[in-house]
């Protein structure tokens, strides 16, 4: 058995520090119907034996939160996964029945819980469906923002370096973004 070598301790550490974090984002992005065919753990496996093969392109550029660099190895294991086995020809993933759900949909109900209390079923439920009209109102990259600093839990420099733009920009994207989506339940409130 070899010795693991100085990249490959290297990639354990960096990796028990972030699993979590990633595991959440693939629970998150990953399809409903991807998700019958592999769970994200699975996911995750996939996503270190990337990320094991591309140690110098997480070493590199150390100024870019690591975190960003595992984050878009990770999508980019979903989208090599969505290719394979929703293209697969042998069973037809699409056609496999579950229950309807968009993880991200499903993490957007989860924030209109929080927006207020809820007192009664019918109130959550009505909240949930106004949280869903009222995001469908807001930019792509309005969204955009909110999800990574809300269900991915990134901090603005890593933002930032997902969406390519500096820090400050991402900071100021950020809360013009959340207040936009809070001047839409405000206004929806006085309805």
């Amino acid at each position: 058995m070899e010795q693991p070598n100085e990249e490959h301790l290297w990639l354990v550490g960096v990796w028990q520090e972030h699993r979590e974090r990633l595991l959440r984002l693939l629970a998150l992005r990953m399809p409903a119907v991807l998700q019958r065919r592999l769970s994200p753990e699975d996911l995750l496996q996939e996503t270190y034996l990337a990320c094991g093969r591309r140690t110098a392109f997480l070493r590199a550029e150390p100024e870019v939160p690591l975190y960003a660099k595992l984050r878009r190895i990770a999508l980019q294991t979903l989208t090599d996964a969505e290719r394979h086995h929703l293209g697969a020809g042998k069973r037809d993933a699409l056609r496999e029945s579950s229950p309807a759900g968009d993880n991200t949909m499903d993490a957007w109900a989860q924030f209109a819980d929080t927006i207020s209390s809820p007192r009664t079923h019918l109130e959550k439920l009505e909240r949930q469906a106004m949280t869903r009209r009222l995001l469908g109102e807001l930019s792509a990259r309005d969204r955009e923002i909110l999800e990574l600093r809300h269900f991915e839990s990134l901090s603005n420099s890593e933002c930032a370096a997902v969406l390519g733009i500096e820090a400050k920009a991402a900071s100021i994207r950020y809360v013009r973004a959340l207040k936009r989506f809070q001047e839409l339940v405000l206004r929806e409130s006085w309805l």
